[in-house]
């Protein structure tokens, strides 16, 4: 299949070349119109109870609206002069009936009764300014606002979550800008130098450029159809630029050496490439896109939008790499190696050679020598190298998890100044109450619902760690059943009785608020969420607990429970594409343990870094006491698919030698002699990408970069370049076992193809062939 297709793509190079151009120039027009369809947000379980509840206080009560926080402060005034008042009335007085706007409550406009919109100091409130629409909408809304709400005698600040959301959204493009910025410059010159070439070097970037395109105008047209999260930009970027590279850098450095094998013969040497490395990255861009599709069965926008952006990148390097790229070495030939930097190097009297060389002497070089080093000694190899790891690893054991909030972005941020000012110097937690809707079978005014609400909220407030109750029937300690009674029964004469029944119930809906102390992201306050819910339910009513702690902790039961069919799946089409690829069962085993190893050691980091606090003056951020809950599923997901990057590459070159030799030992080798100096360059190449994002602002891109890439190190050096070639020591013929009816289907539907002619013979291995290898299909 690959032969025939390396040779279909060197007859129609050009028209492949054509075809490329067109898909990049529609690309370019289309997909990049996508930033204006993705969307913030989409970290909850839109099916969880803390969700559904949510809702329904929009919907039922007619809370639809999101509320923007207009702080207001003074240096010298109090909110209880006349001139302060007179200030906030006027700023606000901008605003009303402007579209998008709904209610807007302050202070003054609830008769000064509202105490909790005041900070100790009394130098500063804030006032509720309802936006309605959908987050597009109420972005417009907030950009005509900005303008309109100042004042010259007050300080005014606008916080909440639509400030919030865009100043992420911004914070994110000024970062993803700002790291391709780096990046690009960066990874040119180290191209240069692995391939010592400037065409070269140049093919790496122009597929990934290619493959970014591609991923934009996939995600466009998907948008058309769902949400996508505006966070699946930067997963494009990370793996749309690295796997290109990755992929570029197989097929780039084996037509080299297949060039140099063949005497400069194009067309065989771009088929012997195609039927080795074409069919190593169709192998490692299949598990990649399938490992990040398996975040679909997460419930998240978030997480979905990922995979689907992180999958499309994959699909779409690997197409380029597979078509395009081919095409290019089939127009350039023998010029690929133009432009080389060895020439200047020559002229001074010196030889250079690329870091991808592959064509040297067999049993010779530092990665044959390496690997005999650990073939030596495996079992020192394995405890020196497993023991470190576990150890980094240990922190992930006191993880704490949470969702991002205004601390996730840097404190100069002015929706970051506003979280900031509310926590400490206004009462606590009264805009992030646990929120319970009760639905009951009739009016909740009536005598007999009221008293049960009364009841009910009683009991509430004896739950540990709850510090009000505000509710129907808590406005005033001094009232009982029937007072509450008589108190809504006369609510059409009694203004204040009407508008405590507009702000907390609608016909058979109520609304109770659980104001407590501390974080809402907090054990504690989690603890709440499941002490209200394991309470008995009014008769007749339906409770359903919401607001932000519920949210985090619906959240991580969610994670949790769906983690292991992810996980599973993951490992089921690693075992499926390895043992189509390679004919084991052991091999796809061990590869699943190894890369559990390597996450190990990313996800301690994680936890000792951000969660501990280690070095965040250096990377610029606020410790949270916690990481990002999405992270670990995101970071397994890419990591286990990325890994295959290397697995696939290091296994592909063994298994064609032990398939034509025998000799385990001198295949694992001859393999990492091959492949060392490629996934080295690969994995450099790969980690300053994703490392890149460690510079951003925003927290839990940083803990993308900081993860991902140290996963990558890790996994290419200590699991590929150690602990693969002892275990492989250790394990011999074994390696390759699979039970007899399943070495009967490889034979069948394996992916290998057999070689043709003596060309692709590695003369440098002197091993002889054994008879009852030869009868399996030969991998190439």
């Amino acid at each position: 299949m690959f032969a025939a297709l390396g040779r279909f793509i060197y007859q129609r190079r050009w028209l492949v070349l054509a075809a490329g151009l067109i898909f990049i120039i529609i690309s370019g027009v289309y997909g990049t119109s996508v930033f204006g369809f993705l969307k913030s947000g989409g970290f909850y379980d839109p099916t969880s109870e803390s969700y559904q509840a949510s809702i329904g206080v929009q919907q039922q009560l007619n809370k639809g609206e999101t509320p923007l926080l207009v702080l207001f402060s003074s240096p010298s005034m109090t909110v209880d002069d006349s001139a302060y008042a007179q200030a906030v009335a006027a700023t606000l007085a901008k605003a009303q009936g402007h579209a998008g706007v709904g209610s807007i409550t302050s202070f003054y406009t609830t008769n000064k009764t509202a105490t909790t919109l005041v900070s100790n100091d009394r130098k500063s409130t804030y006032a509720l300014m309802g936006l309605t629409g959908d987050d597009v909408s109420q972005a417009n809304t907030l950009k005509q606002l900005r303008p309109l709400l100042t004042s010259p005698q007050l300080q005014v600040r606008l916080g909440g979550a639509p400030p919030i959301n865009e100043e992420v959204n911004a914070q994110v493009s000024k970062d993803l800008a700002t790291a391709e910025s780096l990046t690009f410059p960066i990874l040119a010159v180290l191209l240069i130098l692995i391939f010592g070439s400037l065409v070269a070097a140049a093919l790496p970037l122009a597929v990934g450029g290619l493959s970014i395109l591609g991923a934009f105008l996939i995600v466009r047209i998907i948008a058309n159809f769902t949400d996508m999260s505006i966070f699946s930009i930067n997963v494009i970027t990370i793996l749309g630029l690295g796997l290109a590279i990755d992929y570029s850098l197989f097929m780039v450095s084996r037509f080299r050496e297949e060039l140099s094998r063949h005497q400069g013969d194009v067309p065989a040497a771009l088929t012997r490439t195609m039927q080795t490395a074409g069919r190593t990255v169709l192998f490692s861009g299949l598990t990649v896109a399938i490992s990040l599709l398996s975040l679909k069965l997460f419930p998240l926008m978030m997480l979905q939008s990922m995979g689907m952006g992180g999958a499309a990148a994959a699909i779409v390097a690997v197409l380029a790499a597979l078509t395009v790229l081919p095409a290019m070495l089939a127009a350039l030939g023998t010029r690929v190696n133009a432009l080389s930097i060895q020439s200047l190097l020559r002229g001074r009297g010196k030889q250079a050679a690329s870091a991808t060389e592959t064509t040297a002497p067999a049993n010779t070089g530092f990665w044959y020598r390496t690997s005999q080093l650990v073939m030596r000694r495996p079992v020192v190899v394995l405890v020196v190298t497993l023991i470190p790891m576990l150890l980094v690893g240990t922190p992930f054991l006191h993880v704490n998890l949470a969702t991002p909030d205004a601390r996730s972005i840097p404190t100069t941020h002015e929706s970051r100044v506003v979280s900031d000012i509310l926590t400490t110097q206004f009462p606590g937690n009264d805009n992030v109450p646990v929120e319970l809707l009760i639905h009951s079978d009739s009016d909740v005014l009536t005598t007999n619902n009221l008293n049960k609400l009364y009841d009910y909220t009683r009991v509430l407030a004896a739950v540990p760690g709850v510090t009000r109750v505000d509710s129907l029937v808590t406005l005033d300690p001094r009232l009982d059943k029937a007072a509450y009674a008589a108190f809504y029964t006369s609510r059409a004469q009694n203004p204040q009785a009407a508008q405590a029944a507009a702000q907390y119930a609608n016909a058979d809906y109520s609304e109770i608020k659980l104001i407590y102390d501390g974080d809402p992201h907090s054990a504690a306050a989690q603890a709440i969420v499941q002490d209200v819910r394991a309470l008995p339910q009014p008769a007749g009513m339906q409770v359903q607990v919401g607001g932000q702690s519920a949210l985090l902790s619906d959240l991580l039961s969610g994670l949790l429970g769906r983690a292991p069919y992810v996980f599973a799946l993951i490992v089921v089409v690693i075992f499926v594409l390895l043992f189509l690829m390679l004919g084991s069962l052991v091999i796809p085993l061990k590869a699943v343990i190894l890369n559990v190893l390597s996450l190990s050691v990313s996800f301690g980091a994680l936890v000792w870094v951000f969660q501990d606090g280690h070095f965040a003056d250096l990377l610029g951020f606020t410790p949270l006491g916690s990481i990002d809950a999405t992270q670990p599923i995101l970071i397994f997901a890419i990591a286990f698919g990325l890994s295959m990057d290397y697995e696939v590459f290091l296994l592909s070159r063994i298994k064609e030698s032990f398939d034509r030799t025998g000799d385990n030992t001198a295949s694992v080798a001859l393999g990492v002699q091959k492949t060392g100096a490629i996934i080295t360059s690969a994995a450099v190449l790969l980690v300053i990408v994703i490392g890149s994002f460690i510079s951003g602002e925003v927290v839990f891109i940083k803990e993308i970069g900081l993860g991902l890439g140290l996963a990558i190190l890790v996994d290419a050096t200590l699991v590929r370049m150690l602990l693969v070639p002892a275990t492989m020591r250790l394990m011999g013929r074994y390696n390759w076992w699979a039970p007899a009816p399943l070495v009967a289907l490889y034979r069948r539907i394996g992916m290998s193809e057999v070689e043709t002619g003596g060309d692709a013979a590695e003369p440098e291995v002197a091993a002889p062939k054994q008879p009852k290898l030869a009868e399996l299909e030969r991998q190439v």
